[in-house]
């Protein structure tokens, strides 16, 4: 409701700056520069503000047994692909792609304004509620018992991956095989967490079990990361 609105506001602005305009050019010597400032400020104004919500806008609710029945439709896909990777040691490469930005696909996108609409991870594990996949591979120091992202005197280095956690309800559909450009899976998401695919962000170790037996073992969220690295160097500044 509230982007038909916002909508409806910016064709007003827009259809009274084209009247202004007419006005301004039949009547130059008229005092209609105010105006026009006035209407294109409003104009911009609701042009960023639709943008902004449907940006930021939510998938529709799955109901309680759409939810289910999606979730089991894609776990054995991803499952099966992960289990392949580990068994036969093959890449564990996937490309995730934001829905409402599929074609902006191979392009490169440059722009340092919020999270590109594509771009590569590794598909590792599953949850109970989606699927796990790789950003990065750092390093974390431990100091006084908390996780932070520098190396201060007497802290101790642990190697971790960061990861993403992508639920299922944000996983529109998967292609397996890729294409021309990149052969491993192409994961169509909808980006809804701060325009992000990923409902948290987590630092975990991998524990090899053997036998192509691995998992995942969590040891902070990347928030808690961010906010004790802050909180100590603020204390050794």
């Amino acid at each position: 409701m509230r982007d038909k609105v916002v909508l409806f506001a910016e064709v007003i602005a827009f259809v009274v700056l084209l009247c202004i305009g007419v006005a301004w050019i039949m009547e130059p010597s008229g005092n209609f520069e105010p105006y026009f400032v006035v209407f294109t400020l409003v104009f911009v104004a609701t042009d960023l503000s639709r943008r902004y919500l449907k940006s930021n806008e939510k998938i529709p609710k799955f109901t309680s047994a759409e939810l289910i029945q999606h979730r089991e439709k894609l776990r054995p896909i991803f499952e099966k692909e992960i289990n392949k990777c580990r068994h036969e040691k093959l890449r564990k490469d996937a490309i995730v792609r934001h829905v409402d930005r599929v074609d902006s696909y191979p392009n490169t996108d440059d722009s340092k304004s919020g999270i590109s609409p594509w771009f590569k991870v590794a598909l590792v594990d599953t949850y109970h509620k989606g699927i796990m996949v790789i950003l990065n591979a750092e390093r974390l120091y431990i100091y006084n018992g908390q996780y932070i992202n520098r190396k201060i005197d007497s802290s101790e280095e642990v190697r971790a991956y960061l990861i993403g956690k992508i639920p299922y309800e944000n996983i529109e559909v998967v292609n397996m095989d890729g294409d021309e450009y990149y052969y491993f899976p192409h994961i169509y998401c909808h980006f809804t967490h701060n325009n992000e695919p990923y409902e948290e962000l987590i630092y975990c170790q991998e524990v090899d079990m053997n036998n192509g037996h691995i998992y995942y073992s969590e040891l902070v969220s990347y928030s808690d990361v961010q906010k004790h690295s802050k909180e100590i160097a603020g204390k050794i500044a």
